[in-house]
């Protein structure tokens, strides 16, 4: 079997990669990184007939669709203008080119930032859908176009995904910890859907090669979703970090709305309305779909899956 894995380069396509590998799938590693050896050149901005896209998927059974722009904390124009040409037409041109060149099956990597989590309540699937931002509105864009490419597609929205070589959430959590720069708002009790690394790059390998999933749409996450106080625990326990102060709820939001005068002259401001929000917000997915598609994949509490990274973490 030969798959295919846009963004291989990435943080989630190498992870992809090296299970299909491991498994014994012949892959074929497309980036928009020039001259690394055994990647051929995908650029989702540049012109499909120059880049003759359906030649260089011809001959694969599926594609794992990894590549795209991830999500900012300031989205600006530029950003915007990024997420509709690389989220949405990108993955346009990707459908395009997998059905000239015969591919049966396509894995979209989404996420669960389309949401609507002011429900508070674990999201299904089927439910609660809210385009708060412009990265997940082009998400939810490429995925009404994957749904209608008449292909046999699998859509995996990721939960918060962590582990060696992270930029993104727990990264600037790790950094806020070891600074002593984080505080816990309040008791920390809200709960986060979160995915290690590996079980991202497994999930979507299963979904490359598993027959039985056609035009399957999921939430992927580890079965537990452990509170931001527990989170924070694990990070103390496995990288040494000492805990983080507590600063009860009242006065949290009156420095974020300190914060929202400061980011309104210094976009990124670390503390605001907004970035307290999503610290006290739930996010949990149900995954109950996924367990049923996937019963033998095993998983392991937040501390334990952590590990593999503490000396990751501990120092960025």
């Amino acid at each position: 079997m030969i798959v295919a894995v846009t963004g291989a380069v990435g943080w989630i396509g190498r992870e992809v990669c090296a299970w299909l590998r491991a498994q014994g799938a012949d892959v074929r590693p497309l980036d928009r990184i020039w001259g690394i050896k055994g990647v051929s050149f995908l650029d989702l901005m540049a012109d499909q007939d120059d880049l003759r896209w359906a030649d260089a998927l011809c001959g694969c059974s599926a594609v794992v669709h990894c590549a795209g722009h991830v999500h900012r904390l300031v989205e600006n124009e530029e950003e915007r203008r990024l997420f509709k040409a690389i989220n949405v037409e990108g993955t346009r041109k990707l459908l395009a080119a997998a059905r000239a060149a015969g591919i049966p099956r396509l894995v979209f990597v989404s996420t669960s930032a389309l949401y609507d989590w002011s429900q508070q309540k674990p999201m299904s699937e089927e439910e609660g859908l809210k385009s708060t931002t412009a990265y997940a509105a082009s998400k939810l864009e490429a995925e009404d176009l994957v749904r209608g490419s008449g292909l046999d597609w699998r859509i995996a929205r990721l939960g918060t995904v962590f582990g060696v070589g992270d930029r993104a959430n727990f990264s600037r959590l790790a950094q806020g910890l070891r600074t002593r720069r984080f505080v816990l708002p309040g008791e920390g009790a809200a709960r986060k859907s979160v995915l290690p690394i590996a079980k991202a790059g497994e999930i979507l390998g299963r979904l490359a090669i598993d027959e039985a999933a056609e035009q399957l749409m999921l939430n992927v996450a580890a079965p537990e979703a452990p509170s931001l106080a527990e989170i924070c625990r694990a990070f103390n326990i496995v990288c040494g970090f000492r805990a983080p102060p507590r600063i009860p709820m009242m006065i949290m939001k009156t420095m974020a709305r300190v914060g929202d005068v400061a980011a309104a002259v210094k976009p990124g401001f670390p503390l605001t309305s907004s970035v307290l929000g999503k610290l006290a917000t739930s996010t949990v997915l149900d995954v109950s779909r996924m367990r049923k598609a996937f019963p033998e994949v095993t998983w392991e509490c937040f501390e334990e899956s952590l590990r593999p990274a503490a000396a990751y973490y501990a120092s960025i």
